[in-house]
C-alpha cells in the first residue's frame, strides 16, 4: 500500500470515528426534541375515541426515546479507545434507533390519522414535518440516517394519504413526497458540508502535527533531534541540580560509517542509520533519551543517576561500553553483514557544565578524544580537551585561510634517485609555513581531514604538482621522470575526481608517464571495482599509480594482481634497520622479489646511508628515495640540483 493510499485510509477511518461522535454528542437534544413534540401531539390528538392508539403511541414513542438516551450515556461513558474498537456496533446502534424512531412517526402519521378532522391533517402534517427538517441538522453527519429516517417518517403518512382516495389527500401526498425528495437532497447537500469540514481540521490538524514533529524528530530514525534533545537536556539538568543527583550526556559517532555509503550506497547508510537507533532505542529506559543529531552522529542520556562522581563514572563507564558492544553487533543490510564500531564521548551534568551547549561540546570533544585514540572506545570529557580542541580548532580556521590566500603552503620535492646516482623522479611533499614555523604535515593534515578541507587541499596540492611539471618541462626532456603526489582516500573517492585530474594534466599539456599518484594499500581495498575502474581511466590517459608505504597496511598479493600500479614504494620503517633486523631485511627483500614477479618498479624510500644502499642494490632494488641523496627541497633549489647533475655528465 502507497503512503498516500494509506493517508486516504487514515483520513476516512478518522473521518468516521469523528462522525459517530458528532451524533452521540448531540442526540440528547434530539431526543429531548422527540419527547417534547412526542407529548405535545399526544396532548392536541386525544379524544375518547382514540385515546388508546395515542396511548400505545406515546408510550412506544417514550420508549424508543430512553432507549437512544441509553445509548448516548453509553457511549460516553466508553473510552476513546473502546469507540475506536467498536465503532462500527455504535454506527449499526445509530442506524437501528434512527430507523425505530422514524417508523415512530411514520406510525403517527398513520395510525393517528383522523379523515374527518382537518385539525389532525394540518397538525400531523406540521409536527412530522418539523421533526424531518430537524431531522437535517442532527443526522448531517450520515446521509444515509437522514434518508433513513425521512422515508420511515414520510412514506407511511403519504400511504395513508393515498389510502384516503380523495383529490385533496392525493395533492398531499404528492406534497410528501416532493417534500421527502427535496429534504433528502438537502440532507446530502448538509452532509458534503459536514464531511469537507471535517475533512479541512483533520488535514489541518495533521499537518500541524507533521510540522511539530519535523520540528522536534529526525525523519529517517524517528528519534529527538537536536532541538527537543536541547529540552530534554534542560529538564535533566534542572532535575539533577533539584535532586543532587547526575546525568551522563554520551555523544555517539560511527566509525567509518563514510565506507558503508560509498561501498554499499546511500540507501545501505540510511538502513543502517535506522538500525542503530532502534538499538539506541532498545538499549535506554524509558526515562533516558536517544536522539540523532545528523549524519552519523547520535546522543544518549542517561538520567537520575545517584552516588558520588566515582560511583557515577563507574556506572555511565558500564553502561557505554555495553551500549557500545550492542551496537557493534553485525547488522544484515541488503544481504551484507556490516560491522560498525563507535566512539563515545561522555560529559557529566551538573559536575561537567551548567550550560546546554557547553555539555554537547564537551561531549563531542571527548568523542573526538576517543576517535583520536584509536576509535571504538570510550573517553570522559577532561578540561584540559577542551583547550586541545580549541588549538585544533585555531589551526583549522589559519589553514582555510591560507588556502583562501594562497599563503604560507608550498610544495617541496624529495629526488628519487637510480643506482647510478642519477634523478629519476621526485615526490612532491606539502609543507605549511605559519608564523615562521613550518607545521608538520602529521599534525595539519589529520585536522584538514576531519574538516573537510582537505578537499580544496587535495585541489590545491593537483593543481601546483602540474605547474610544476610543466616547468620541469624543458628540464626534463629526454629523460625517463615522475613526479609523485599523495592523494587522500576521500579525495580519491570524490565524484569527478579522475576527470579533475585529467583536465589538471590537460590545462598544463603535461607528457604522459609524468604524474604519478600515490595511494595507500587501505584505500586500495576499499570499494575495489570502484577503485579499480578510476585507476584505469586515468591510466589510459598516461597516469601512473604507486602504493605508497608498502608492508605497512593491508598488503595482499591478491590486490596487487588486480590493480593497474607500477611502482611499490617499500616503507622506510622497514629500510632503516635492515642491517641490523634480519626480519626487516627478509621482508625488503620479499617486497623486491614479489614486485619483480608482478614487473612493477620498487623505490626504497628512507635511504640514509650508503651501506643501506647497497644492501638493497644487492637485493636488486634500483631506485631510492632519502636523506642519503636530499632532503624534500623546494623547487628553485630541486632546479639547481638538475642543472649540476647535467654539468657533471657534461664534464
Amino acid at each position: 500500500m502507497t503512503a498516500e493510499a494509506e493517508v486516504t485510509d487514515d483520513l476516512k477511518h478518522r473521518i468516521f470515528l469523528e462522525r459517530i461522535n458528532i451524533f452521540y454528542e448531540s442526540l440528547s437534544v434530539s431526543v429531548f426534541a422527540v419527547v417534547l413534540n412526542t407529548l405535545l401531539l399526544g396532548y392536541m390528538l386525544w379524544r375518547p375515541e382514540n385515546s388508546q392508539a395515542v396511548l400505545i403511541w406515546c408510550a412506544a414513542t417514550l420508549a424508543i426515546a430512553v432507549y437512544r438516551i441509553s445509548s448516548t450515556v453509553r457511549y460516553r461513558r466508553s473510552s476513546q479507545t473502546q469507540r475506536e474498537a467498536t465503532s462500527k456496533r455504535w454506527y449499526r446502534e445509530m442506524m437501528f434507533g434512527v430507523w425505530l424512531s422514524g417508523l415512530a412517526w411514520g406510525a403517527a402519521g398513520f395510525v393517528l390519522y383522523d379523515s374527518e378532522n382537518m385539525l389532525n391533517h394540518s397538525l400531523l402534517a406540521f409536527v412530522i414535518a418539523g421533526m424531518c427538517a430537524g431531522s437535517i441538522a442532527s443526522l448531517s453527519a450520515f446521509v444515509e440516517a437522514s434518508a433513513v429516517y425521512l422515508a420511515a417518517s414520510l412514506l407511511p403518512f403519504m400511504a395513508r394519504l393515498i389510502g384516503e382516495g380523495s383529490s385533496e389527500t392525493n395533492v398531499m401526498a404528492v406534497m410528501v413526497v416532493l417534500y421527502l425528495i427535496f429534504m433528502t437532497a438537502l440532507a446530502r447537500r448538509v452532509n458534503l458540508t459536514v464531511i469537507g469540514g471535517l475533512e479541512m481540521t483533520y488535514l489541518r490538524s495533521r499537518a500541524e502535527d507533521t510540522i511539530e514533529r519535523q520540528a522536534l524528530f529526525d525523519d529517517l530514525t524517528g528519534l529527538p533531534n537536536r532541538r527537543l534533545l536541547q529540552d530534554r537536556l534542560a529538564q535533566a539538568l534542572a532535575r539533577a541540580k533539584r535532586n543532587e543527583t547526575q546525568a551522563a550526556l554520551l555523544f555517539l559517532d560511527l566509525d567509518f560509517f563514510k565506507r558503508v555509503n560509498d561501498s554499499l550506497g546511500h540507501s545501505a547508510g540510511d538502513e543502517l542509520l535506522v538500525e542503530v537507533g532502534r538499538r539506541l532505542q532498545v538499549f535506554l529506559r524509558e526515562a533516558d533519551t536517544a536522539a540523532r543529531l545528523g549524519g552519523d552522529e547520535f546522543v544518549a542520556l542517561l538520567t537520575d543517576i545517584e552516588g558520588g562522581t566515582e560511583h557515577v563514572v563507574s556506572v555511565v563507564r558500564r553502561r557505554g561500553e555495553a551500549l557500545r558492544r550492542a551496537i557493534e553487533a553485525p547488522i544484515s543490510i541488503q544481504g551484507n553483514e556490516v560491522h560498525i564500531t563507535v566512539s563515545i564521548g561522555v560529559s557529566l551534568l551538573p559536575d561537567d557544565a551548567n550550560d546546554v551547549d557547553d555539555l554537547l561540546k564537551h561531549a563531542d570533544t571527548a568523542m573526538y578524544r576517543a576517535k583520536g585514540d584509536g576509535r571504538n572506545t570510550l573517553r570522559f570529557f577532561v578540561p584540559e580537551m577542551q583547550a586541545s580542541l580549541a588549538k585544533r580548532m585555531d589551526m583549522e580556521r589559519e589553514l582555510r585561510g591560507a588556502l583562501e590566500a594562497g599563503e604560507g603552503l608550498e610544495l617541496y620535492l624529495q629526488p628519487q634517485y637510480t643506482e647510478e646516482s642519477v634523478i629519476c623522479g621526485a615526490e612532491l611533499l606539502l609543507r605549511w609555513q605559519h608564523n615562521g614555523k613550518f607545521i608538520p604535515p602529521d599534525v595539519f593534515i589529520p585536522v584538514a581531514e576531519d574538516s573537510g578541507l582537505i578537499y580544496r587541499l587535495g585541489d590545491w596540492v593537483l593543481a601546483n604538482a602540474c605547474k610544476i611539471g610543466a616547468q620541469l618541462e624543458d628540464e626534463l626532456r629526454g629523460r625517463e621522470f615522475s613526479l609523485a603526489l599523495n592523494v587522500s582516500p576521500r579525495q580519491f573517492r570524490q565524484k569527478g575526481f579522475s576527470e579533475k585530474v585529467l583536465a589538471a594534466i590537460e590545462s598544463h599539456h603535461l607528457p604522459r608517464g609524468l604524474i604519478e599518484l600515490e595511494l595507500t594499500e587501505g584505500l586500495l581495498i576499499e570499494d575495489v571495482d570502484d577503485t579499480v575502474a578510476k585507476m584505469l581511466s586515468l591510466r589510459e590517459s598516461g597516469v601512473r599509480f604507486s602504493i605508497d608505504d608498502f608492508g605497512t597496511g593491508y598488503s595482499s598479493l591478491r590486490y596487487l594482481k588486480s590493480l593497474p600500479l607500477d611502482t611499490l614504494k617499500v616503507d622506510q620503517s622497514f629500510v632503516r634497520d635492515v642491517l641490523t633486523d634480519p626480519g626487516d631485511a627478509s621482508i625488503v627483500r620479499a617486497i623486491i622479489s614479489m614486485a619483480q614477479t608482478l614487473e612493477l618498479e620498487v623505490i626504497a624510500e628512507g635511504v640514509e646511508t650508503e651501506a643501506v644502499r647497497d644492501f638493497l642494490i644487492s637485493a636488486n632494488c634500483v631506485r631510492f628515495q632519502g636523506y642519503l641523496y636530499s632532503r624534500p627541497i623546494p623547487f628553485d633549489d630541486f632546479l639547481k640540483l638538475l642543472e649540476q647533475e647535467r654539468e657533471q655528465i657534461i664534464v
